[in-house]
C-alpha cells in the first residue's frame, strides 16, 4: 500500500505539471504578448508631447495652485514615456489619455465657470467690434453699447458683468453669450428700439425761497386742438408782504416747449399783493390764483410738458426781486407724434422669453413664452397679429425643415390690444425636431398691428432658444475570459460602447467595482456621435466571491455643458480560493477506511491498468530470459556427457 501511495503521488504531480503549465503559459500570453503596435517617429512623439503640454496650459487657469505642481510632474513623467522608443502608438496614447483625465479631474468647477464667463465676455466684445462700423452707420452705437453693458458688462472692459456674471452654469453662460451676440447683429442692421421714457416728476418748483406755487396745484390735461384752463396758484411764504407781482409765461414757437397756439401778443398777468406769514392767514388764504385759457396745438407732442412762469415783484423795503415758477401740463396731442411734433412709429418689441420646461431637449414638446412691450408712451396698439416661425435647419441637403413646429399646426397668435407703455405675454406650444444638434436655434417673430387711427405697422424680432440633445449610450455583449478565476489570477473584460445619440460624449471612462476584484479602470476620451469606444481591460481576483458574482460596470461621460452622467451595468465573475489536492497526505488508516469505500476515479483505474500491463510485460520478459538461460545450461551439460563417453569416462584436464 505504501508503494501504491508513492506511485499515485508521483503520477498526480506529473499530471498537474502537464495541465498547469499550458494554462500559465496561456495566461502569460494574454498578459504579456500584445499585437504589434504602430511605431512612432521622434517627430511624432515630440508633437504628441507638445499637444499634451498645450492641453494642460488650456486648463491650467481652472486648476488650483496646490495641484499644479503634481500635474506638472505627471506631465514630465509622461513626456519621458512618450520619448521611450519601445512604446508604440497605442501605449503612448494611453499614457496621454490618463494624464489628460488627471488634468480635467483637477479642475475647480468654480474657476471653470469664472473662466467661461471671461471667455464669453471676450467673444461678445469681439463680436461688438466686428459690427461696430455698421452699428454706427445705423445710429445704434449708444443703444448697442448700453445693451452690452447691461447683459455682459461695459464694452471697454474685459471683466464679465451684468446678466452674464449672474449665471450659475456653463449652459447659462453660453445661452447668454449667444443671445447678446445675436442682438448685437440686430443693432448693426436696424435702428435701436426706443426705450420708454420714465414718467417725469411733475412737482412744481421755484427759484425763490419765498414765492412759490401753491400746494393745491393740479396738473391740467391739454387735448390737441382743444382749449384748457391753466390755473397757477401763487403763495408768499416770506414774512413780509410783496406787491406788484408781474407773472409772464415763457412762450416758444416750439410745440415741445409751449404746446399751445400763440393767439395774443402778451400773456402777462399781475397780482397786486401777496401777504406774508406775518399776516396771520393760512397758506390757502394767502394764495392768489392766475388763470390762462389756452388752445392746445394739434401737433403738440403727447406727454408731460414743463411750463415756466417768470415773476417780478416788489419787496416791503421797496426793492425788486424775481423768481421762476415751473409747472407741468399733460398733453394729449396728435397720435404718434414725437417730442419735436413730428409723427413717430409706435414700436412693439420682444423684451425677453422663457420656456416651459426651462431646458428644451431635441424631440420634446415645450411652451415658448414671449414677453412683448409697447414702447410708445402715447399710443396704444391694437388688432395685433404675431407670426412665430423657427428658422429652417438641417444637416441633410435634401431635407430642410423648421427647427420647431407648432403643435396646433398654426404659427399665428392674435392679440386685441396693448395699451401705451403696456406689456403682454404670448405663448405657443412647439415641438423640437428630434435630429437637432445641441446648439441655440433662432425663432423669428413678425408683428403686424395698428394704432388708434388705424395706421398699419409692421415689425420683426428674433430670439435664440438653446436646444439640448440627450445622450444615448448602448453597450455590446460583455466578454469575460475566463468567467471564473482564483485569488491572484486575472480575467480579461472586453466590450464596446456605442454613442447612438446626436451629441459627443466627453471624457468617457469605465470602472469595474466589486469587493472580490481589484483594478479594472479604463479611459476612452471623447466618443463622437455614431462612433464606438472599445473597452479592453484586466481585473485581478482580490478575495473569494461571497455573493452571486455580480460586478458593477460604471460608464461615466460628460456632455457639452460639462455635466457628468454615469450609467451602471453588470457582469458576472466568480473568484475562488486556489485548489490544493492533499488526498495523498491521508494516512494509511484513512485511506483503507475511506478510499476503500469510495469508487476510485477513472484516471486511477487507467493508471493501475497501465501499471498491471507494464508489470505483466516485465514478468514475461524475465521468465523468458530465465528459460533461455536454463536451456543453454542444459545444452552445455549434455555436451559434457557426450565428451565423457567418448573419452572413456575421463574428462580432459581443462574440463576438470
Amino acid at each position: 500500500m505504501k508503494g501504491y501511495r508513492i506511485v499515485k503521488r508521483g503520477l498526480t504531480l506529473a499530471l498537474c505539471a502537464m495541465l498547469i503549465t499550458p494554462t500559465v503559459q496561456i495566461a502569460g500570453d494574454g498578459l504579456r504578448v500584445e499585437a504589434a503596435d504602430e511605431e512612432l517617429t521622434p517627430e511624432q512623439r515630440d508633437f504628441m508631447a507638445l499637444e499634451l503640454e498645450e492641453f494642460y496650459n488650456q486648463h491650467k487657469g481652472a486648476i488650483p495652485a496646490e495641484k499644479q505642481t503634481e500635474l506638472e510632474q505627471a506631465i514630465a513623467d509622461a513626456k519621458q514615456k512618450i520619448a521611450d522608443m519601445s512604446l508604440g502608438k497605442t501605449a503612448v496614447e494611453t499614457v496621454i489619455r490618463r494624464v489628460e483625465k488627471q488634468i480635467t479631474d483637477s479642475e475647480d468647477p468654480t474657476i471653470t465657470l469664472t473662466n467661461s464667463k471671461a471667455s464669453a465676455k471676450l467673444e461678445i466684445i469681439d463680436c461688438y467690434n466686428q459690427y461696430l462700423v455698421d452699428i454706427k452707420a445705423a445710429g445704434n452705437e449708444k443703444a448697442a453699447s448700453d445693451y452690452v453693458a447691461q447683459m455682459a458688462g461695459a464694452v471697454g472692459t474685459t471683466d464679465a458683468g451684468g446678466v452674464l456674471l449672474e449665471q450659475k452654469t456653463i449652459t447659462g453662460v453660453e445661452s447668454t453669450k449667444t443671445m447678446v451676440m445675436s442682438r448685437i447683429k440686430e443693432y448693426a442692421v436696424a435702428a435701436p428700439e426706443p426705450e420708454p421714457e420714465p414718467e417725469p416728476d411733475t412737482t412744481p418748483t421755484t427759484s425763490n425761497s419765498n414765492i412759490m406755487v401753491g400746494g393745491n396745484w393740479v396738473t391740467p390735461v391739454a387735448n390737441g386742438g382743444q382749449h384748457v384752463n391753466v390755473v397757477l396758484p401763487v403763495v408768499n411764504m416770506g414774512e413780509d408782504m410783496v406787491t406788484d407781482a408781474v407773472v409772464t409765461p415763457v412762450i416758444s414757437s416750439n410745440a415741445a416747449e409751449w404746446p399751445f397756439e400763440i393767439e395774443k401778443s402778451s400773456y402777462t398777468q399781475t397780482i397786486s399783493d401777496l401777504p406774508g406769514t406775518d399776516d396771520g392767514g393760512s397758506d390757502m388764504d394767502r394764495r392768489r390764483e392766475l388763470t390762462w385759457t389756452l388752445k392746445t396745438r394739434k401737433d403738440a407732442p403727447s406727454g408731460y410738458t414743463k411750463l415756466t412762469f417768470h415773476v417780478n415783484f416788489k419787496n416791503s423795503d421797496g426793492s425788486f426781486s424775481e423768481a421762476d415758477l415751473t409747472t407741468y401740463v399733460n398733453v394729449v396731442g396728435t397720435t404718434g407724434s414725437s417730442a419735436d411734433g413730428t409723427k413717430s412709429t409706435p414700436r412693439v418689441i420682444v423684451t425677453g422669453f422663457s420656456t416651459d420646461p426651462e431646458v428644451v431637449h431635441a424631440g420634446s414638446t415645450f411652451t415658448l413664452i414671449l414677453h412683448m412691450q409697447n414702447t410708445s408712451q402715447s399710443t396704444a396698439v391694437k388688432n395685433m397679429l404675431f407670426d412665430i416661425q423657427a428658422a429652417s435647419e438641417s444637416t441633410d441637403t435634401t431635407y430642410v425643415a423648421a427647427s420647431f413646429l407648432p403643435t396646433s399646426g398654426s404659427s399665428t397668435i392674435f392679440v386685441d390690444k396693448i395699451p401705451a407703455g403696456g406689456t403682454k405675454d404670448i405663448s405657443m406650444e412647439m415641438e423640437a425636431r428630434s435630429d437637432l444638434a445641441q446648439k441655440p436655434y433662432v425663432v423669428n417673430v413678425t408683428m403686424d398691428y395698428e394704432d388708434e387711427n388705424v395706421n398699419a405697422y409692421k415689425n420683426t424680432a428674433s430670439v435664440s432658444i438653446p436646444v439640448r440633445q440627450e445622450a444615448r449610450v448602448e453597450i455590446s455583449s460583455i466578454d469575460v475570459m475566463p468567467e471564473a478565476i482564483d485569488v491572484g489570477s486575472e480575467a480579461n473584460v472586453m466590450f464596446s460602447i456605442y454613442n447612438t445619440g446626436k451629441t459627443q460624449l466627453y471624457n468617457t471612462s469605465v470602472k469595474l467595482e466589486a469587493e472580490s476584484i481589484s483594478g479594472g479602470d479604463a479611459y476612452l476620451g471623447n466618443i463622437a456621435p455614431g462612433a464606438t469606444g472599445n473597452v479592453d481591460l484586466y481585473v485581478a481576483g482580490a478575495m473569494a466571491t461571497m455573493d452571486e458574482g455580480l460586478v458593477k460596470i460604471l460608464i461615466t461621460y460628460e456632455d457639452e455643458a460639462g455635466e457628468e452622467t454615469t450609467i451602471e451595468k453588470e457582469m458576472t465573475l466568480f473568484v475562488s480560493e486556489p485548489f490544493v489536492d492533499d488526498s495523498f497526505m491521508y494516512d494509511e488508516g484513512m485511506m483503507m477506511g475511506e478510499e476503500m469505500n469510495k469508487k476510485p476515479p477513472i484516471w486511477l483505474i487507467i493508471l493501475i491498468a497501465a501499471l498491471v500491463l507494464a508489470a505483466g510485460a516485465a514478468g514475461f520478459i524475465l521468465i523468458r530470459r530465465r528459460k533461455k538461460k536454463k536451456a543453454a545450461e542444459a545444452e552445455a551439460d549434455l555436451l559434457d556427457d557426450e565428451l565423457m563417453e567418448d573419452s572413456g569416462g575421463d574428462l580432459p584436464e581443462d574440463k576438470e
